[in-house]
């Protein structure tokens, strides 16, 4: 179901009851780390920079949200059809030919894919994917492989925990993958500096990937409009990029 196919039903509800985040419930939002963007494990809400944007420009504007614990992908994804989570934070990829999950038609931030390597590693740069064949590459397990890497001979090493990245860095440090794949440069910069790994970040001759956020079709409708005309306009214009520089150099 679409954003479209809900409008109507949001309309009608909104002409009905106050704009206020009391009146339609607070939304619960969750997902997996994709860091520092999200940050969080299974025993705690989620934190991190996407969360303190929000609080400071959807939240603060009338828009409640819950904050649920990290979650791998293949049950953040289960969680949005089922309904036990309203909004998926992160995503790169489209889940709007679920019938149970649609998508909001705006971005938050485009990057650039790069892979992680150790400083040591013999690869300096990548011209070309075909560069990657043979590699053990790390990435998040239950996603769909980009479609200019699909054709590349990659031994993919999926890990489907809620801390796939982290993990995917220690991996690296103890010289058991060759790489980790990124779709951004901010996750493997935060996290060679919070798990002590001497990297470089080889940029990767794809097309940018544009992170937006997916919603369930069991969603509240007032809600979702509400939480898409705010978050829409503090999205706008690179605002969170600009955010997510700055909150880098903290």
């Amino acid at each position: 179901m679409s954003f479209k196919k809900l409008l109507p039903q949001a309309t009608l509800l909104l002409s009905l009851m106050p704009l206020t985040a009391a009146a339609a419930g607070a939304l619960r939002v969750g997902g997996f780390v994709v860091a520092p963007i999200v940050l969080g494990n299974a025993g705690a809400p989620l934190h991190g920079a996407l969360r303190d944007y929000l609080e400071q420009e959807v939240v603060a504007r009338g828009v409640a949200l819950e904050w649920t614990p990290a979650t791998s992908l293949p049950r953040a994804i289960e969680n949005l059809k089922s309904g036990a989570i309203d909004i998926l934070l992160v995503t790169s990829e489209r889940y709007d030919h679920l019938p149970e999950v649609a998508m909001f038609n705006w971005s938050y931030l485009r990057t650039q894919p790069h892979l992680a390597a150790r400083s040591d590693a013999p690869l300096q740069a990548v011209q070309s994917l075909q560069q990657l064949a043979g590699m053990e590459i790390g990435w998040v397990g239950g996603t769909t492989v980009p479609a200019p890497l699909q054709s590349v001979p990659i031994q993919w090493k999926f890990l489907s925990v809620p801390d796939w990245q982290s993990m995917n860095m220690r991996k690296l440090k103890a010289g058991r993958i060759q790489a980790v794949f990124f779709e951004n440069s901010y996750s493997p910069r935060y996290f060679a500096a919070s798990e002590h790994v001497d990297i470089k970040l080889l940029k990767l001759p794809m097309a940018e990937r544009h992170f937006t956020m997916a919603y369930s079709a069991k969603a509240d409708a007032a809600a979702i409009a509400r939480f898409n005309k705010v978050a829409g306009s503090a999205f706008a214009n690179e605002q969170f990029k600009a955010y997510l520089d700055q909150y880098m150099r903290k």
